[in-house]
């Protein structure tokens, strides 16, 4: 889930400048204001750090409360399974996190051995990259074939579909319309017949049933082909661009990963070989992160230096350490199972909105643990690509900040791929629709991700159109104010209370989100729930604006 960023800024003596697309604007004047001197060790601080602490231990108090129904056995609900810790139960209702966990040493394992040998590869072969890109093109194929079985057949021949709409298109201003046709087809098609049979395909006779039977893998190669989806769009459009001699926009001062994907490849990278092996690199292929064909191929030649193998195995030790503090929590927090079984619809004002928060915060959780693992087996084979998660979801009060960081990948890949060819920032309070919608329909085809898609597209909005206001210029008097920074937090504090709704949208869908919203904060309890929460959250908010003045005069950079 992602979305493109508003820029916020100060004043420029500039009257003109080139945006990412290369065409000359007029100057827009919003970054951010100058850094303000330290709070952090005054009475005021004190407060909020008071208000804080009381607000997560009845927290914690009321999730063991609630929790210990359920250990206790007074009470069963969906997924409350018994546990390793402390013999106590522990919630594993969410499909995707016990899948992840059953699998995850084996997957391990197997990414393990496949960068020793990719290493083993590159150290034997330095200067022949072609030995690695046949290894992994041949690892990728077996990979296929035990994961997805007979459909391997299925997802190569589209693979091979997406590469000749390249080559027989070539420099045609229809290449990049094409390729998008072409995969939007498959990905809604194979969604709504589930993959495709082998049954309908007569010509194969009794080879039909069989396939589909017996011969179908275990993961379902349409939930995986959503990336390569992305990944199919970046080869395309990265091709035809290097074709097509599109200008390269003004690099200096970004990052290696937006230098890199930015700059064209020399035409021997955009080889069939080098297609195949990027589309199913073994280490991204299941959940990304999202890497663009240019900055993969790029540094498949020459591997990453940002990160150092001892940050990288530090990294390794943080995440299983989360890890292991996730599956502690699930033992006590079993709001996951009370959300997705509705067992929320009773619950009284405060714990509605306790359920929202928590679910919130678990997703935030495994989502990061999934996505980092990932990166970092990559990041161990030389290829660095864009950090999700970033920042800490209780660290975020703006539409903005929270897509940028939530699925930064994915940011990344929409504002290269959609928002820039849409028009950038001239047209972005349209485009940022089409945008959401795309987003919303290419995880599942749900009326849940429609409800996600439309209430981010009508925050998003209304969030572009107060910061274009209140960030212009003409209200830089207004912001040096003593009380512009709670106008901030007041504001941010609302903000956080509709990203929460717009995002448990996901699970709840319309009308359960309505339904959400009246038992939390208009039902029995609601109003000091409202009340309460609002205190909690404005004195956070004040934190988090103080973490960012604090990155500011340390110059410390999100790597969005």
């Amino acid at each position: 889930m992602s979305t493109p960023s508003t820029r916020r800024s100060a004043p420029s003596s500039s009257s003109s400048s080139k945006q990412e697309d290369g065409e000359p604007v007029k100057k827009v004047v919003y970054v951010d204001d100058p850094p303000q001197p330290s709070r952090w060790f005054t009475i005021e601080y004190l407060i909020y750090a008071i208000v804080v602490v009381v607000g997560y231990f009845a927290v914690i108090q009321m999730m063991l409360r609630r929790g210990q129904e359920y250990n206790s056995g007074s009470k069963t609900n969906y997924g409350i399974v018994p546990g390793w810790f402390l013999d106590r139960k522990q919630d594993l209702s969410d499909f995707q996190y016990r899948v992840w966990r059953e699998n995850f040493p084996l997957l391990s394992i197997g990414l393990a051995i496949f960068v020793l040998i990719s290493n083993l590869v590159k150290s034997l072969y330095p200067n022949v990259v072609s030995k690695r890109i046949l290894f992994y093109n041949l690892v990728s194929i077996g990979f296929l074939i035990f994961v997805h079985g007979a459909c391997s057949i299925i997802v190569i021949l589209i693979a091979v579909a997406n590469f000749s709409i390249s080559r027989i298109l070539d420099k045609s201003k229809w290449t990049i319309a094409v390729t998008w046709i072409f995969n939007i087809i498959i990905l809604w098609t194979s969604y709504l017949y589930s993959g495709y049979s082998f049954q309908s395909l007569y010509v194969l006779g009794d080879w039909g049933p069989i396939l589909d039977n017996h011969y179908r893998g275990f993961l379902g190669w349409e939930t995986y082909y959503k990336v390569s989806f992305l990944r199919f769009i970046s080869y395309n459009c990265d091709y035809y661009w290097m074709r097509s001699k599109r200008p390269i926009p003004d690099l200096k001062g970004k990052s290696t990963y937006i230098v890199i994907t930015e700059k064209h490849q020399p035409t021997e990278h955009y080889t069939f070989s080098h297609f195949f092996a990027y589309i199913f690199y073994i280490p991204l292929y299941i959940a990304g992160p999202i890497c663009s064909f240019n900055a993969w191929i790029a540094q498949v030649y020459q591997p990453q230096k940002t990160y150092t193998l001892k940050y990288i195995v530090g990294q390794s030790i943080k995440i299983l350490i989360v890890f292991l503090g996730l599956e502690i929590f699930l033992h006590f927090s079993y709001y996951y199972s009370f959300d997705s079984s509705d067992v929320w619809k009773s619950f009284s004002g405060e714990e509605v909105a306790l359920t929202g928060y928590l679910v919130l915060n678990f997703m935030y959780v495994k989502f990061l643990i999934i996505w980092r693992v990932f990166r970092l087996f990559a990041l161990y084979d030389g290829i660095d690509t864009p950090e999700n998660m970033n920042r800490c979801v209780n660290n975020n009060y703006t539409f903005t900040g929270f897509w940028r960081s939530w699925h930064g990948s994915f940011n990344k890949w929409t504002m290269r791929y959609l928002y820039i060819p849409l028009g950038g920032n001239k047209t972005k309070h349209l485009s940022i629709w089409l945008i959401f919608f795309f987003i919303g329909l290419w995880h599942d085809l749900w009326w849940s991700w429609v409800a996600w898609a439309l209430l981010n597209c009508v925050f998003f909005t209304i969030e572009i159109g107060i910061m274009f206001y209140f960030y212009h210029p003409a209200r830089l008097p207004l912001r040096k104010k003593w009380y512009w920074r709670y106008i901030v937090a007041l504001s941010g504090t609302a903000n956080v209370f509709l990203l929460m709704v717009a995002n448990l949208a996901i699970l709840h869908g319309f009308e359960n989100s309505i339904l959400f919203i009246r038992l939390a904060f208009f039902n029995e309890g609601g109003l000091q729930a409202f009340l309460l929460s609002y205190i909690w959250l404005f004195a956070g908010i004040m934190f988090m604006m103080e973490i960012r003045e604090q990155e500011k005069r340390s110059k410390e950079t999100k790597p969005f």
